[in-house]
């Protein structure tokens, strides 16, 4: 069961330590070209304002849900 949980673990600390050098590499990219940075912005904003207009809110605390 140790075995298990060892394996469990290292797959766990190799999918963080991916999911951090992506977030690097997507930083350091969108810093480099900076049209894609306006792009990803303009992106999220017209997603807020779909989010907005459809009446979704997204919340993270669960006392917000209703």
């Amino acid at each position: 069961m140790s075995v298990i949980r060892f394996i469990g673990l290292l797959f766990l600390f190799f999918g963080i330590l991916a999911s951090c050098t992506l977030a690097v590499l997507l930083v350091f990219t969108l810093a480099r070209f900076w049209p894609l940075l306006i792009a990803v912005l303009l992106a999220s904003l017209l997603f807020e304002l779909i989010m907005a207009d459809a009446g979704i809110e997204i919340s993270a605390s669960p006392e917000d849900r209703s």
